[in-house]
């Protein structure tokens, strides 16, 4: 049974994931996002946890009842979403809150709330694509540093922090960022503004990249979507196995039914398991390894072992262990034939010379 349309229910904004539509319509009723599915559902205590899925998994009955309820068409929350629709991209969605300090105080500004941008919710998503500043994702106002939550007043939502409880984005911040230190990138990335446009670039084309578009660039040779987003994750491992730095992997859960085994799957690693810090120095380096592959000539500079050095594939390359070298190259065996020639090259040479 689906429910009657509600008398209050604001529009989605362009480019506002699903999951943020649902909840600022559950908070002009200071109830939560699940909540609110489960009244249009009409199925009291049976729909936990499906307003995030919404962001990369179409739920038919479920759109069909928010759409009912709101007025608007089935279609158009559906091409909110921005990763495809069947769950398979669901690892590269974060399950933290990420988002654009600019961002947030021009929405409260202009609407008196905020709302969250479809990318954000992407880990390959790390820089601002309006403001060309990184994301944030902890409070900077107390000493905790702790996680922000979505909180609901006067039937409009506002994001506040989960220790000290003071609201993200009312005035513009007293402390410095920590992209205007140099020094402060994750893996000895040196952030600069010229970094982050590169960073927003690689971004973009991830996100077409995962809606099985043809990037609209060539990153190191590669030039279909699957084989940008195999690369990545590639990347990504390698400075894991590096650094042994702490991510969050996370599991498939299934559909169980009643007499089954329950058998959670691991989903792979992708830059959404990591901090946006973390994720900010993986997609620097590799958009400027994977440019550099293919013969581009930007100079941007990192620091990992105390010392400067332009970064590029030599360098990165060097930087890696042996053996996580020797699993790259194994690798870059399933890459298309001239990106992964020439990263078996690019190893080789840094191997001869070691």
């Amino acid at each position: 049974m689906i429910s009657a349309p509600l008398p209050i229910a604001p529009r989605p904004h362009p480019g506002e994931a699903v999951s943020s539509w649902v909840r600022r319509i559950g908070a002009r009723y200071d109830i939560l996002a699940d909540n609110l599915v489960e009244h249009v559902l009409d199925r009291p205590g049976r729909a936990v946890g499906i307003a995030s899925t919404l962001d990369y998994r179409a739920a038919p009955d479920v759109e069909a009842a928010l759409a009912n309820a709101t007025r608007i068409s089935p279609a158009a929350i559906s091409n909110l979403r921005i990763a495809g629709d069947d769950g398979r991209n669901s690892c590269w969605h974060r399950w933290a809150l990420a988002w654009c300090p600019m961002c947030i105080r021009a929405d409260l500004a202009d609407h008196g709330e905020i709302y969250e941008r479809a990318i954000w919710r992407l880990g390959s998503c790390v820089v601002c694509p309006e403001h060309n500043v990184p994301l944030e994702e902890s409070c900077c106002r107390c000493p905790f540093e702790d996680r922000c939550h979505f909180y609901c007043s006067g039937g409009l939502l506002g994001l506040a922090c989960n220790t000290c409880k003071r609201p993200e984005g009312p005035e513009p911040r007293r402390t410095r960022e920590w992209w205007e230190d140099e020094s402060a990138g994750a893996f000895g990335t040196c952030i600069t503004p010229a970094l982050n446009r590169l960073i927003g670039t690689l971004q973009s084309d991830l996100q077409a990249a995962l809606t099985g578009a043809r990037p609209r660039r060539s990153w190191g040779f590669l030039r279909s979507a699957n084989g940008l987003v195999t690369a990545v994750r590639h990347l990504t491992f390698c400075l894991l196995l590096t650094t042994r730095v702490r991510c969050e992997p996370r599991i498939i859960l299934p559909a169980v039914m009643p007499g089954e085994a329950f058998a959670p799957a691991p989903e792979p690693i992708t830059p959404a398991a990591l901090s946006t810090r973390t994720a900010y120095g993986v997609l620097a380096i590799a958009a400027a390894a994977l440019r550099s592959l293919g013969g581009g000539r930007d100079r941007h500079v990192w620091n990992p072992d105390s010392g400067k050095c332009v970064l590029n594939i030599p360098s990165f390359l060097a930087w890696l262990p042996a053996d996580v070298r020797r699993q790259l190259k194994s690798w870059a065996t399933g890459w298309e034939p001239l990106a992964g020639g020439a990263l078996q090259a690019a190893i080789a040479a840094v191997d001869g010379v070691r």
